[in-house]
């Protein structure tokens, strides 16, 4: 056992030996050896590099593009793609894009989440989104800290925007803060007379935002004609005289010009006329200057339904803005418009959507209009479903329905067969029949003379008193 000990220890170190021994090979080219040149590895990574950029810099370009052309959807779909392979230089326009995209759809909270994301609260990033992001937050009240967030939007933003220039926002974050008193402060700094066009605009509106135009009606009968001639003015004056009652001073200063705003208040002029025809057409021109025009389309929906133009509704029901909370009421009222036109398959995909979103909580009209979509389309199963929910609901149609089908059970099928009225021929008409010959002439009986009832009536009245 020593030896085999031995044995192995000796083996061992001359192993070890070979290993540490250096090779002559080496040995002789010791302080020779440069290191290999990498310049053509680096010009061709630095080029792949930039080429990567360089595609990435398209992509954003093309997410711009879109959101500028108001496809948000193909905005947001190129963005999330380039984001997965994107350069940390670029999150922070990317995350601003998206922003901006959710913004335009009233995806407020979703936008104020993006533009709270890091790389967008440093310098210089912070100055490019700090307005956006003073907007999205007094929209969606979260108003903590609003007034320091402010201040350190104008410090950054000194360069560029002047704080005269910037009265509006001034005016939301003073009044988002809760300052008693505020608007009428703002206003009450700035003179009408003494305003250029632009800044009298801006006044003007601030006005009519926060329902103060009273205040300024006075100053405006000593404005300079000139101020008239430009549109916009004229048309934001005519809006303070249209809120104050002086309908006729509004209407002259209006008459000639066209802005979304214009043909909405013409329009609401026609209806306090009862011309509910000519309404309609304003905001339909209303609609032709903004095709989003809130306003347009929350009255002309009412007008189309009114002048059963089912078709057109359709239409403007598609545009109602959509934000979180209008979901189901806009599908509602596109399917109220389908079955009006005879759209059973449109009718029953928009209804089936809300009451998938609103489960037993579902509106009562939802359920009436979806028993009705049940009936024409001859579907028992959900006619069954539908109208018991109705006639829960109260409405006596539907229990009636529902309890009809005990006695015909095929109740759907005959309400859905199309209606023929069958016309009967008599077989020999009234007229041949009565001048037919040898047709005995009617005989009346005369059971009561006229006459006698005139005598009677005689003998009662007593022309002269008795003695």
């Amino acid at each position: 056992m020593k030896y085999l000990l031995l044995f192995l220890l000796v083996f061992a170190r001359s192993s070890w030996g070979q290993l540490l021994t250096p090779s002559n090979e080496l040995t002789s080219q010791r302080g020779k050896l440069v290191g290999r040149d990498f310049v053509l590895e680096q010009v061709l990574i630095e080029r792949v590099l930039e080429e990567s950029k360089v595609e990435q810099k398209k992509a954003l370009r093309q997410a711009k593009f879109f959101i500028i052309n108001g496809e948000t959807e193909k905005a947001r779909a190129s963005l999330n793609e380039l984001q997965k392979t994107a350069a940390d230089d670029f999150k922070a326009s990317i995350y601003r894009f998206l922003a901006i995209a959710d913004f335009q759809d009233g995806l407020w909270k979703r936008s104020l989440a993006y533009l709270s994301r890091p790389e967008l609260t440093v310098y210089p990033n912070f100055s490019r989104i700090c307005p956006l992001k003073i907007v999205m937050r007094i929209a969606v009240k979260e108003n903590a800290g609003l007034d320091e967030e402010w201040g350190r939007c104008k410090q950054e933003n000194n360069k560029d925007v002047l704080i005269k220039d910037m009265v509006w926002m001034e005016s939301l974050v003073a009044i988002a803060s809760k300052k008693r008193g505020a608007g009428k402060a703002i206003l009450g700094k700035y003179s009408p007379v003494n305003l250029s066009n632009d800044d009298l605009k801006v006044i003007l509106k601030l006005s009519l935002y926060l329902n103060l135009e009273g205040t300024m009606v006075e100053s405006l009968e000593a404005l300079d004609y000139s101020v008239i001639q430009d549109e916009e003015l004229r048309g934001l004056i005519a809006h303070i005289y249209f809120r104050q009652g002086r309908l006729a001073d509004s209407w002259r200063l209006m008459e000639d010009v066209q802005s979304p705003n214009v043909e909405n208040m013409k329009g609401n002029l026609w209806i306090l006329r009862n011309n509910s025809e000519l309404a309609y057409a304003q905001f339909k021109l209303a609609l032709q200057e903004k095709s989003n025009s809130h306003n347009a389309v929350e009255r002309a929906l009412p007008l189309a339904w009114f002048l059963q133009q089912w078709k057109e509704g359709m239409k403007l029901a598609d545009r109602i803005y959509t934000h979180e909370r209008n979901g189901k009421q806009k599908s509602t009222t596109i399917a109220a418009f389908a079955v009006a036109n005879e759209q059973w398959k449109e009718a029953f995909e928009r209804l089936e959507s809300v009451h998938q979103q609103g489960g037993d909580a579902t509106a009562q009209e939802v359920s009436q209009l979806s028993t009705y979509v049940a009936i024409r389309q001859n579907d028992a199963r959900r006619l069954k479903r539908y109208g018991s929910s109705s006639c829960d609901g109260g409405d006596l149609v539907a229990c009636w329905m529902m309890s009809s089908e005990f006695i015909w059970p095929d109740l759907v099928t005959i309400l859905g067969q199309p209606k023929e009225v069958a016309i009967l021929e008599p077989a020999i008409s009234l007229d041949k029949e009565l001048l037919a010959e040898g047709a005995s002439p009617f005989k009346e009986d005369t059971f009561l003379d006229q006459r006698d009832i005139d005598e009677l009536d005689d003998s009662l009245i007593k022309l002269v008193k008795s003695p």
